[in-house]
């Protein structure tokens, strides 16, 4: 049953993937398969070899994964019998709470990782315009401002498309946008214009009780992209210049000068020009604030944003999926080498064990760091891809897996059902993966949340010290890079680095817990 419901689930997404990439949608996580360059270069612009590329590479992955499913589903009649004493580990993996609630956390955040765009994106999930329905998120397409009545062939602002159909009373059109309205890369965050109110002579942003230091500005009515003035506010209240500007030109014509509230009878500087900017119609003063932006339930920015304007909390979500991608074909690709080739040097041993040692010995004295060095200078930081950086650590990482498999394989191929199996007539394959490797897995199994760790931690340290992936993915290093940078805006490291913590701890509960309850001592003797 288990292999059945395996080999369906399998099925079921890779037949999904490429129906939903030929039908034109973008389904959450399906689309992954898919994505590969064409996101880095846009399949509008770029050449018909990167047109095809992602199409190629999507459609392998999707046949490996059909592959794997139509495989369990041919073991389908074969029914699971679990050994007492994997029952007992099992049984004892869920009486320690701390692991076993730590799992169910990561099984939760895993779930939110696959919502994807649903859930964090700048894209519209739904649009009502003129009566019709749109899904923007969930299709290939992109939609321009044209499609929706807005001037403009470029890509829609679904935030700013949001904020015209509310002043639209009665129109009946409306945007649904996700949780987190933007996206992990490539997403800034304008200024944020704040109009000042006067209490008492002091002035205040609207809805602080703190009064006002910093700079204020006019824009001209009706062409607010243009600054009329400046004035300069210490504790509310206006001191030093106040600057106007040209409105063809943008340059300062002259200014006023304040202290201690009192303005100048005429200007310092200007004289006409000045007086006639003042007759302008301009905006009430207004606060600008530039990145790093401070979290604001009212922007959307629940934690803020970096010094580039990019929303903290979509970074660290597109960091989390990144982690969780990364892991998986991490631990898949150097599990499987390692488990291979220790259970083969320990069984066959002789020439094929000395000459793999020989081997691993100079790989292990190769500087895994001044390799990653090489290929980022020599490829491109740009054209550095997640597994040209997934490769390289797995070249380095399947040496330790090998060392605790070839010595069970040592051990186990001296046991008596080894030896009944070859009289049988098992092959060394069938008696290596069907006999001896069931009996010395649970060896591996206790390495493999510490993996996780050491792939995560790998990952966010070469981004930090900018050897790692480009900007095109969001990345955990480059979060805590910007916010050690930017001490003044404790939100942005400490955003991601208690994120980064937590994630660490609960992947650490759960290797903790593993490694107790497979602990063969704990079965040794009866109670």
């Amino acid at each position: 049953m288990l292999f059945r419901l395996t080999g369906i689930l399998l099925v079921v997404i890779s037949v999904g993937a490429v129906i939903a990439h030929h039908a034109g949608w973008a389904l959450p996580t399906l689309d992954w398969f898919f994505s590969f360059e064409a996101k880095e270069e846009g399949l509008e612009s770029a050449s018909w070899g990167k047109k095809h590329q992602a199409n190629i590479i999507g459609y392998i992955l999707c046949a490996l994964l059909m592959s794997v499913g139509v495989l369990c589903l041919g073991t389908k009649s074969r029914k699971v019998n679990w050994n007492p004493q994997t029952l007992r580990k099992l049984k004892r993996f869920k009486s320690i709470t701390r692991g076993y609630v730590s799992l169910w956390i990561l099984a939760g955040l895993l779930f939110l990782t696959l919502l994807d765009h649903a859930l964090v994106g700048k894209k519209a999930l739904m649009v009502k315009y003129d009566g019709k329905m749109h899904f923007p998120a969930f299709v290939q397409r992109i939609y321009s401002g044209e499609h929706f009545g807005q001037e403009g062939k470029s890509e829609v602002d679904y935030g700013e498309l949001k904020r015209v159909f509310a002043s639209e009373k009665g129109g009946g059109n409306w945007v649904l946008l996700p949780l987190v309205p933007f996206d992990a890369t490539f997403d800034s965050e304008d200024p944020v214009r704040e109009n000042l109110s006067e209490r008492e002579g002091v002035f205040y942003r609207e809805g602080e009780k703190e009064a006002y230091s910093g700079l204020a500005y006019r824009y001209y009515a009706g062409e607010e992209a243009k600054r009329h003035s400046m004035l300069r506010f210490r504790k509310g209240i206006r001191q030093g210049k106040e600057e106007f500007y040209s409105r063809t030109t943008g340059d300062v014509i002259g200014h006023y000068e304040w202290k201690d509230g009192r303005r100048s009878a005429t200007p310092v500087k200007g004289g006409d020009l000045v007086q006639a900017a003042e007759k302008e119609q301009a905006t009430d003063l207004k606060s600008v604030r530039y990145p790093p932006l401070p979290p604001s339930i009212k922007t959307r920015h629940y934690l803020g944003t970096d010094s580039r304007g990019w929303d903290v909390l979509a970074q660290i979500y597109g960091g989390l999926q990144l982690v969780f991608q990364a892991a998986i074909i991490y631990l898949f690709l150097t599990y499987a080498i390692g488990i291979t080739l220790g259970s083969l040097m320990g069984y066959l041993g002789g020439t094929f064990d000395i000459v793999v040692q020989r081997f691993i010995e100079i790989l292990a004295n190769v500087p895994f760091l001044y390799v990653v060095i090489i290929i980022a200078d020599r490829i491109g930081r740009e054209d550095v891809t997640l597994v040209t950086i997934l490769l390289v650590l797995c070249i380095f990482s399947w040496i330790g897996i090998t060392y605790y498999m070839r010595t069970a394989a040592y051990r186990e191929k001296a046991r008596d059902y080894v030896a009944a199996a070859r009289v049988l007539g098992a092959g060394p394959v069938r008696v290596i993966f069907r006999h001896v490797l069931p009996n010395a897995i649970s060896i591996v199994v206790t390495l493999l949340p510490f993996s996780v760790v050491g792939v995560i931690t790998a990952l966010t340290a070469l981004d930090f010290i900018g050897f790692g992936l480009p900007d095109t993915y969001p990345s955990w290093g480059r979060i805590l890079q910007d916010g050690v940078a930017n001490l003044d805006y404790p939100w942005i490291v400490g955003s991601v680095f208690g994120g980064m913590v937590a994630v660490l701890l609960l992947v650490t509960f759960v290797g903790e817990a593993v490694r107790e309850a497979f602990d063969p001592k704990k079965f040794t003797t009866y109670r």
